[in-house]
């Protein structure tokens, strides 16, 4: 069996209306996403600014998370989870902010994508209806055309 390994850090992002958050090793290394669930039912809700100590695993679908997290209350873990250990553990996970980022530009672009749309609607609407039509023009024959003869 492996040995367990636990990192420190420290809650630089938390979203308590959502749930999840951010941790930032203590010594570097990439943001490592994290749960309410993760946390321990003590009453105190998570915090940033919050040290911590942790435990790296995936979820179901390869991404690295934080799992079972302690509050750190004054010494750390002796040197134990290492920046270089939370790299490699970590791999090439993308981390919190990375994921954060990436919705705001899926967002940002939808937005461009959508007012786009509208003003190209609003383009060809202006346009039908700024052009007359040959059909709603009166025409000056048409009334000498069709009217009386008078001699």
């Amino acid at each position: 069996m492996s040995e367990v390994r636990r990192f420190e850090g420290e809650l630089v992002l938390w979203h308590g209306e959502r749930g999840f958050g951010a941790i930032m090793p203590r010594h570097g290394g990439q943001e490592v996403f994290v749960h309410v669930s993760a946390f321990p039912r003590d009453g105190a809700p998570p915090a940033v600014h919050d040290q911590i100590s942790f435990e790296i695993v995936s979820d179901g679908e390869g991404r690295k998370r934080a799992a079972r997290v302690q509050r750190l209350s004054g010494q750390g873990l002796s040197g134990q989870g290492r920046n270089d250990d939370v790299t490699r553990v970590l791999g090439r996970s993308t981390g919190a902010m990375a994921l954060r980022r990436r919705r705001e530009e899926r967002r940002r672009r939808l937005t461009y994508t959508v007012v786009g749309l509208a003003l190209v609607i609003v383009a060809l609407g202006w346009m039908q209806f700024s052009v007359p039509s040959q059909s709603h023009q009166p025409s000056h024959f048409a009334s000498t055309a069709t009217g009386p003869a008078h001699h």
